[in-house]
């Protein structure tokens, strides 16, 4: 049958050797075929060069999975007609479809809208939710296109019509209860990935499973169709539940945690910090010791500590040529492997609860400053001496998490924080964390600061011009500092000039 429009057939294909001949078949008559085939392999791709050999249609082409609907759009740029008809691998386009097709007076303006009969072990089951089933196929892609989500794409139809066929497809959905259950865990994992945003827990998908079996096995007719009725039924709800616990668990999942702490000649405190990390509640992936040019006292240190340590040291060390602690941390950062950071100074004992506290509060485009005690001259003697924090007295007061929780939910800084002001306080570089990903795009810590001063605000601000917010731990998240004597001042003004540069041109990147 000749088509009097020209019309381009998109097929996205994996592992479809079971239907995909009798698929190509249906559609020889259209003007181009192009098959988009997601790394098969069984005898798919073979079939499909067969009858490639036999009419000149077919074009194949390949690409790793990246989302259905950026597939679909992959392969509708690969198709050299405005006119689409877009099915799946295991679809068949009926004959009285294709001559219904044949004779339509195709308009931009309309997405046609196909049936499709859905086959379970070669019947079609007018039940379950699986029926009836329009599927929007046919259009012009001047006009629109798929949508990017990564399952359950869908064309985007705003202000176009949706115009019905009488003659639609058959669609070979599943062969056996292995197909079913096998589907039922690709899409739901792929629902989770899709819809990480989205906040689930057990008692929602205990509720749609229950609802969701109820509905198709009484209310949409399961029942009618026996055995195949149940067993559809009943994986429908196993997908709803096995979709919400999915996205619980994947929201639940702590992201990998790399715990950098600077350093630079001090020995005796970075002793005190490390064995606080050795009792941490949860571990960090790996500790980077960001060494701003120490002597060797602290590298056998270090070494020592290897040894028996609960999860990988790295020293990262540079040339001592003056204060330098931005370009130490990009070092760091740019060695560390976790997706989290976590920023301290070789000076703060850390408390068991200190990261369990950062990621509890842990999101992306948000900077956390976290909670410091400040300890004095004896407080800070009694520790190197082998004290514990814990038996200073009134210091497990300090941990409150009511209190913490509204601080932290009131203390939402952004970028229109600069429109009245210039300064944010309290800013400290020795316990703040964010996401790597969110450092790399500002680029790092500013390293045209020399000496001590508002690189940390400096860099907070960048932070903040990205879309980035800062929030403060107060009660939770908490580190106790050291007494030592302060760092010199004296490049403080040269630097706070910087950071006022930073906040007039509203930088994101220091260079």
């Amino acid at each position: 049958m000749k088509l009097s429009t020209k019309i381009s057939v998109c097929i996205l294909v994996k592992n479809a050797q079971n239907t995909i001949k009798e698929c190509l078949e249906s559609l020889k008559s259209f003007d181009e075929i192009i098959l988009l085939d997601n790394q098969s392999s069984d005898d798919t791709l073979k079939i499909a060069n067969e009858f490639k050999a036999k009419f000149n249609n077919l074009k194949i082409y390949s690409s790793e999975f990246i989302g259905f609907g950026p597939l679909k759009n992959l392969a509708i740029n690969y198709a050299s007609n405005d006119w689409i008809f877009s099915i799946d691998s295991d679809e068949v386009l009926e004959f009285q479809a294709l001559n219904e097709i044949a004779n339509l007076d195709l308009n931009p303006q309309n997405i046609y809208a196909l049936p499709r009969k859905n086959l379970y072990k070669g019947e079609w089951i007018k039940a379950c939710g699986w029926y009836p089933d329009y599927v929007l196929r046919l259009f012009n892609k001047t006009q629109t296109k798929f949508n990017s989500n990564f399952v359950h794409e869908s064309l985007e139809a705003k202000n176009l019509n949706i115009i019905k066929l009488k003659n639609g497809l058959r669609h070979y959905a599943y062969d056996d209860i292995s197909t079913l259950i096998e589907k039922m865990q690709k899409y739901s994992t792929l629902y989770a990935i899709q819809n990480r945003a989205k906040k689930s827990n057990i008692s929602k998908a205990v509720l749609h499973s229950v609802w969701k079996f109820i509905r198709d096995y009484t209310f949409k007719n399961g029942f009618l169709y026996g055995y195949k009725g149940f067993v559809i039924s009943l994986c429908n709800a196993l997908g709803a539940f096995f979709k919400y616990t999915k996205l619980y668990e994947l929201n639940s999942k702590k992201p990998s945690v790399s715990l950098i702490i600077t350093t630079y000649n001090s020995e005796k405190y970075l002793e005190q910090v490390l064995k606080s990390v050795q009792n941490l509640d949860y571990l960090p992936m790996e500790v980077l010791i960001a060494d701003d040019g120490s002597g060797v006292a602290t590298k056998n240190l270090i070494e020592r500590f290897k040894s028996n340590f609960p999860c990988k040291l790295r020293h990262i060390w540079q040339e001592d040529k003056g204060f330098r602690l931005s370009q130490i941390r990009n070092k760091a950062i740019n060695s560390a492997v976790g997706e989290y950071i976590i920023l301290i100074d070789g000076d703060m004992v850390l408390e068991p609860n200190f990261i369990l506290d950062h990621l509890k509060f842990a999101k992306k485009k948000q900077f956390l400053q976290g909670s410091r005690v400040v300890l004095d001259e004896s407080q800070t003697g009694f520790i190197i001496q082998g004290g514990d924090t814990s038996e200073i007295k009134n210091f497990k007061s300090k941990r409150n998490i009511l209190l913490a929780n509204l601080i932290y939910k009131s203390s939402a800084i952004k970028a229109n924080f600069f429109k009245k002001r210039d300064f944010i306080k309290g800013i400290r570089g020795c316990n703040m964390s964010f996401y790597k990903i969110d450092c790399d795009e500002i680029g790092g810590f500013n390293e045209n600061f020399i000496g001590w001063g508002r690189e940390d605000s400096e860099f907070v601000a960048r932070f903040l011009f990205s879309g980035g917010e800062l929030r403060r731990l107060k009660f939770f998240g908490i580190a106790y500092h050291l007494y030592h004597a302060e760092n010199s001042r004296k490049m403080l003004e040269s630097n706070h000039q910087i950071y006022l540069n930073t906040i007039k041109e509203k930088r994101v990147k220091w260079r």
